[in-house]
């Protein structure tokens, strides 16, 4: 399903009200985010260990123990200041702890502070897919040309990314048999929109997102 940047928009800010009540972690909804179909594995080995986050040098953006085979990584520095600032750090926040919770087949819940609504069942889904089938996760995923658009009475954000996920893979933990990359070629290039909200309390949290494919042209054409 291709998102046009004024649908995702409209779906995003219509999302805005319902997060910046909540905490990422008390939101929940049923669906996807309408683009991203990772393809199932072959049920093998148990969950990997996980690690608490820590906070990092940026206050408020948390740290995430990966090991050297899983790298994720942010082309774009952070704004200076203020509520820009903040909503991109809540998007990594939420990008990072999703990614780790993947890595460990669920092991980590530190995704549940950051994410709601489809964010939070897109994450679920993901999670449930490499811990029913004993997947790993290995390579580099990169976000890059990172903004944020208006700010909705200052608690409110549509944070756009493009996304390089074509060195991301996913394989049977148990055997090391590689499944190819962790989404549909399709997608291996993909415009995110995701609307950031303050929480209840004080960090930014991500309610929706959409994610368009960079060879569909239009706003994600970017991408390529």
């Amino acid at each position: 399903m291709r998102n046009r940047f004024t649908a995702v928009c409209l779906a995003a800010f219509l999302a805005l009200a319902a997060v910046a009540c909540s905490s990422g972690s008390s939101s929940s909804s049923s669906g996807n985010n309408g683009a991203l179909d990772p393809a199932s594995g072959s049920p093998t080995a148990s969950p990997a260990s996980s690690a608490s986050p820590t906070a990092s040098a940026a206050a408020g953006l948390q740290g995430f123990a990966f090991p050297a085979s899983v790298k994720v990584e942010f082309d774009t520095p952070l704004p200076a200041s203020g509520p820009k600032r903040a909503a991109m750090i809540g998007y990594e926040n939420y990008v990072d702890s999703m990614w780790y919770a993947v890595y460990s087949r669920g092991s980590s819940t530190a995704y549940q502070e950051y994410a709601g609504g489809n964010a939070l069942t897109f994450v679920q889904n993901l999670v449930k897919e490499f811990s029913q089938y004993g997947l790993g996760l290995r390579g580099k995923i990169v976000y890059y040309d990172i903004s944020v658009g208006q700010i909705y009475y200052g608690a409110g954000a549509v944070v756009s990314s493009c996304v390089d996920a074509s060195g991301l893979d996913r394989f049977v933990a148990k055997t090391g048999r590689s499944l190819g990359t962790v989404f549909s070629a399709q997608y291996d290039r993909y415009l995110e929109q995701a609307s950031a909200a303050k929480s209840k309390a004080g960090f930014w949290t991500v309610g929706h997102t959409g994610n368009s494919p960079a060879s569909g042209g239009g706003s994600s054409g970017m991408c390529a």
